[in-house]
Order: C-alpha cells, then sequence, then structure tokens
C-alpha cells in the first residue's frame, strides 16, 4: 500500500472492527514505521544532546534493572491473548467474563509490583557491580523515576492483549504511536532547555499516562472488575508462575549483557544499549510476533503455520542481517554522529551493532518459537531450552569478555551463541512433539 492509500485506510478505520490478519500487517507496519522513527529521534536527540557518559549508563541500567519487574506484565500479555481469543471463539458473555477476572489481575499486580520495586531497591541496586559511584548513583535516581511507567505499563499490556484478542491490532498499534511521539517530544525539547538526564526517565513515565489513558479509552467497554475461582482460572494461575519463572530467565540474557558491560568502563552499557537498538530496528518496525500469535493460538501452534513464518522471515531478514554487519560503522555515524555524539561514542555503538546483527533473525525466530511452545502448554521443554541458553550466554560472554578480551564485541557473541542454542533446540523439540 502507498503511503496515500495507508492514510486514507488509517483515517477511515473503525477501531472496535475485527481486522484481517493482511489487512493489519500493512497497517501496523505503517504505524510502527513512524513511530519506531520517532522511537529512533527520541535516542538520537539523548546522542546529540547528551551523548554517552555515566549518567547515560545509569538510565540505561535502571531501565534494565525494571526490566525484571516488566517480566510480570509481559508474562500477562502472553497468557492474556490466547485465554481471551479462547473466550472470543465460546462468545461475548464468556470474553466478559475472562476480561473482568484479568482486569482485577491487573490491577492487584500492578500495585504489588510497586511495593516490590520500593522494598527491593537498596538489593536490586548491587546487580551492577561493575559500576563506579557516580554511575550507580545515576542508576539509583533514574530507577525511582521509572516507576510510574512500569506500573502503568501493566494497564497498557491488559489492553494490549483485549484489542489483539479481538483483531483490533491497529487500536493497539496507534497506542504504542502516541508512547513514542511523546516521549521523543517531551526528550527533545526537556534536553535542550535542561541538559539533564533525568529528563528521559521523566518523560518515559509521563509518556506511559498519556499512553494508558488512550488505551482505557479505546477498552472502555471492557473495563469492570471480575473475580471467580474455576478448574480454569486456577491453571491460567499456574501457567503464569511458570511463566514468570520461564520470562524471568529471558530477561537474564539481556541483563547478564548490562552486568558484564559495567565492567568495561564508561560508556560500554549505551553503547551496547544504541547497538542493541540499532540492530533491532526492523524486529521494532514488523512486530511479526504480535500479529502472528493470533494466528498461531487459532491453529493450536501447528508446525507449519511455524514453518510458514520461519521461512518468511529468513527470507526477509538474512539479507538484512548481512548489510548491516558489513555497514555498521557507516549506518551508526549517518544516524546518531552529530553533536555531543563523539568518534569514540561512534565506534562503540557499531562495534555492538555489527555483532548484534548477526543475532537478528533469531531475534525474530525465537519469540514465535516459545510462543507456540506456549500455545501447546509445554511450557517445562520450554523451560529446559531457556536455562540452557542463559547458562550458555553467561559462559560465552565469561569467556568472550575476562579470558578473550573481546570487550563489547564478545557481549554480542555472547548473545548470538545463546540464540543459535535455543532456536535450533527448540525448533527440534516441537518438531519431535508435531510427531508425537
Amino acid at each position: 500500500m502507498s503511503l496515500s492509500q495507508n492514510l486514507k485506510a488509517l483515517m477511515s478505520l473503525n477501531l472496535k472492527r475485527e481486522e484481517k490478519i493482511l489487512d493489519a500487517i500493512f497497517r501496523s507496519s505503517f504505524l510502527n514505521l513512524i513511530a519506531r522513527g520517532f522511537g529512533y529521534a527520541k535516542h538520537l536527540s539523548i546522542a546529540i544532546l547528551l551523548g554517552f557518559s555515566t549518567q547515560t549508563d545509569g538510565f540505561f541500567m535502571a531501565l534494565s534493572l525494571m526490566g525484571i519487574f516488566l517480566i510480570f506484565a509481559d508474562v500477562f500479555d502472553s497468557i492474556g491473548v490466547p485465554q481471551l481469543v479462547r473466550a472470543r471463539l465460546e462468545g461475548d458473555e464468556e470474553l466478559k467474563k475472562l476480561s473482568g477476572l484479568l482486569m482485577t489481575f491487573t490491577t492487584l499486580l500492578s500495585f504489588s509490583i510497586l511495593t516490590l520495586s520500593l522494598l527491593l531497591m537498596p538489593l536490586i541496586l548491587k546487580i551492577p557491580a561493575g559500576f563506579n559511584i557516580d554511575a550507580l548513583q545515576s542508576t539509583e535516581t533514574s530507577y525511582l523515576l521509572l516507576i510510574p511507567y512500569v506500573f502503568l505499563n501493566f494497564y497498557f499490556h491488559h489492553f494490549g492483549a483485549l484489542l489483539r484478542s479481538l483483531r483490533r491490532f491497529t487500536a493497539y498499534f496507534i497506542g504504542e504511536f502516541i508512547f513514542s511521539i511523546s516521549t521523543f517530544l517531551m526528550v527533545t525539547l526537556g534536553l535542550f532547555l535542561l541538559k539533564d538526564y533525568k529528563i528521559i526517565s521523566i518523560s518515559l513515565s509521563i509518556a506511559q499516562v498519556l499512553t494508558t489513558a488512550y488505551m482505557f479509552y479505546v477498552g472502555k467497554e471492557f473495563i469492570h472488575f471480575r473475580f471467580y475461582l474455576d478448574k480454569q482460572v486456577r491453571s491460567l494461575l499456574t501457567h503464569f508462575v511458570q511463566l514468570t519463572f520461564l520470562y524471568g530467565i529471558f530477561h537474564l540474557y539481556i541483563l547478564v549483557d548490562r552486568v558484564f558491560a559495567s565492567y568495561l568502563g564508561e560508556k560500554a552499557v549505551s553503547a551496547l544499549t544504541y547497538g542493541l537498538l540499532l540492530a533491532s530496528i526492523p524486529k521494532g518496525v514488523l512486530k511479526l510476533e504480535n500479529i502472528a500469535v493470533t494466528s498461531l493460538c487459532e491453529v493450536k501452534g501447528s508446525i507449519e503455520k511455524l514453518n510458514f513464518y520461519i521461512k518468511k522471515i529468513l527470507l526477509l531478514i538474512l539479507p538484512i542481517s548481512v548489510i548491516f554487519f558489513l555497514f555498521s560503522w557507516y549506518l551508526t555515524k549517518l544516524l546518531f554522529g552529530y553533536g555531543a555524539f563523539s568518534h569514540m561514542d561512534i565506534d562503540l555503538t557499531a562495534e555492538s551493532f555489527r555483532f548484534y546483527s548477526l543475532s537478528l533473525p533469531f531475534m525474530f525466530l525465537w519469540p514465535l518459537i516459545y510462543r507456540v511452545f506456549q500455545i501447546r502448554e509445554r511450557l517445562k521443554a520450554l523451560s529446559v531450552v531457556a536455562i540452557l541458553g542463559i547458562i550458555a550466554n553467561g559462559v560465552a560472554n565469561y569467556v568472550f569478555v575476562f579470558l578473550l578480551h573481546l570487550g563489547i564485541a564478545g557481549i554480542c557473541l555472547g548473545t548470538f551463541f545463546a540464540y543459535i542454542i535455543i532456536c535450533n533446540i527448540g525448533y527440534y523439540l516441537l518438531r519431535r512433539l508435531s510427531h508425537a
């Protein structure tokens, strides 16, 4: 679809109407292209107006640490879509009943996480063991300012799961668009006027307020509370506990990288963050797993449907990965090489970008693989795969960073090594389970 056709489709779109998958891919990709553009522009503003320092290291580390609590939001999101799709297929009354239960659960979870994030803060701030005092102070300040962002994230995921289960994909992606553009505007204006790194965390929290207000509006017919216990709810809660453990393991991939980076000196955490950001641009634009999960649920996670998506991913993403690897320095300089972003910042970010780009195809493949495990309710097998991956990541990082002294490249190669293991073993197990 052309730019004008996409704009006309968005202007005439009924946000309460179900969408076909193909139409949703066109619309959401168009929205995400703009949203990711503003997301890039936000990071560009940080690079130009601040550059890399211990303060930006502290912010990005705090964001990773807060990700510990966002695990619960991601778990809820993954459980919510399959369960809500099932309820929708059974009828409106079942959907209303389940949505009320999940609203109750979201509220209890968000306030529990708010309490835990404050009580556990002294312990969590010990994780970046390689940081100096200045970096730790910046991490603590950013951590506190990000708490509203984390709290409201649960409601965003709640309504996001509802909208996607109803095939109202564009309404969901408009929410992400609102978050991106409002964050960009506040970060840019705030840094231009004040040059204070705290503006970044404050902007994220305020943008989450605006986005969550929009999600409440488009999902207002589902704002109600309900509580009941039956066999299905007990199974859902068991599923939640299992997935929390599982997602906790997944989050360790990013956190382990950040912890090892804290030993590499000033700017390493920031450069690693920006390198991953650049390598992940295609994934951020396409958002394939958020759309594919609905069709995978409808066919109960069939290996044929998974193979369909895998072929498309390899055909499209492998060439992009090669281009990123070969031209990482030039792309980094072109995108960020301005203002306060120094030559050293460019070199460190380009190195991170180059080696993270090796993992790009796996960044698309793995979310689809683990969602098929989840749909089939094979979480024990998935847990084994995830544990093997995190062990491989930790061991590889230790060898590459401390023994071979490969620095940032070593951290990225450790991630690549772990992705190879989990994707290959995961797919092999799914094929075995399909023929069992």
